[in-house]
């Protein structure tokens, strides 16, 4: 994950994400998007020289891996790269709208980002004029500009054969390509640091070993296959995983008996049971095709909260498997 940009000289630029690259702060309708990157020389052939570097920054389509265009980037200064790594932040805006749309693209896993970065610089060239000839002119006139200037302050020419060099200033610009991700965890906190929507990662543990692997493993499978699109596929397999919580609990009986009783009578253990087996009934119609369901149509949102709530039922369980 780094970018190598030849400087033409047998030097090279040589960028890569900061160990914090990204980060995203609240704004009118958006949020303002900053990017630091680490940026040095691989031999510092020709030093002094600062770079303006700004950026067009691309985002992925998890399910087919098309890649988007999300903002521009600036740099706030100019940078003057080193063989000893410095760092330079690039900065934009992305609009609410912009942000729901990278919500959906990456379909609950990392966000992988490509940089078209451009450096832009103004070098000096060293140009030179062909050796110095004094002028050939004949005696007469070799006279008279004797005359015309007699009395005034000689004229110093460079001897023959010298040459005349100058420098002109020379706009250069270098492009590149920077790839990186933004795993799920760093891009839920940012998503969280300006009060934005994103998908629901919710850690399950694995208490006393291998008890629900097998579960979390379907619930795993599942999320794969709702980033691929194939939701109907990945509701099922959050279905099997819910198979697990419905043996330990026992909420099939629990959920006979709540069922007899008024909604204000049932106990706690029961209210679990009802929700439970609703939620398995409601997965359920992606599996079956039976009269009722052959036309249950189920949407991206409805997997993904089907296979949160599965996981959160799956969390419960490990917390409260010593008590049954």
């Amino acid at each position: 994950m780094n970018a190598t940009i030849d400087l033409g000289n047998g030097d090279f630029l040589q960028l890569e994400p900061a160990r914090r690259a990204f980060h995203l702060y609240p704004g009118a309708g958006g949020a303002q998007v900053e990017v630091t990157l680490r940026i040095s020389k691989a031999q510092d052939l020709a030093q002094g020289i600062a770079y303006r570097v700004s950026a067009r920054m691309y985002v992925e389509d998890n399910s087919d891996r098309r890649q988007r265009m999300l903002c521009t980037l600036d740099g706030a200064h100019l940078v003057t790269p080193l063989v000893r790594a410095g760092e330079v932040q690039l900065s934009g805006f992305v609009t609410d709208e912009q942000l729901r749309i990278v919500e959906q693209l990456r379909a609950g896993g990392d966000l992988w980002v490509n940089l078209r970065l451009s450096l832009t610089s103004v070098e000096w060239r060293a140009d030179s004029e062909p050796p110095y000839q004094p002028p050939q002119i004949s005696d007469q006139e070799l006279e008279e500009l004797r005359a015309a200037n007699e009395g005034r302050e000689p004229v110093s020419l460079p001897p023959p054969g010298t040459k005349v060099v100058f420098e002109r200033p020379l706009q250069k610009q270098r492009t590149g390509d920077l790839r990186f991700d933004i795993n799920v965890g760093e891009w839920a906190a940012q998503m969280t640091a300006i009060e934005a929507g994103t998908f629901v990662e919710l850690l399950v543990p694995l208490a006393g070993g291998a008890d629900y692997a097998g579960a979390v493993a379907l619930l795993r499978e599942a999320r794969e296959l709702l980033r691929e699109g194939n939701v109907d596929a990945a509701i099922g397999q959050a279905r099997k995983a819910l198979e697990q919580v419905r043996k330990e609990y026992g909420t099939q009986k629990l959920y006979e008996a709540a069922t007899k009783k008024t909604p204000r009578t049932r106990t706690l253990p029961e209210r679990w049971a009802i929700m439970v087996e609703d939620l398995y009934s409601t997965m359920s119609g992606a599996a079956h095709n039976d009269e009722v369901t052959k036309e249950f149509t189920y949407s991206q949102e409805d997997g993904a909260m089907l296979i949160t709530a599965t996981a959160g039922m799956l969390k419960r369980l490990a917390a409260d498997r010593q008590t049954l």
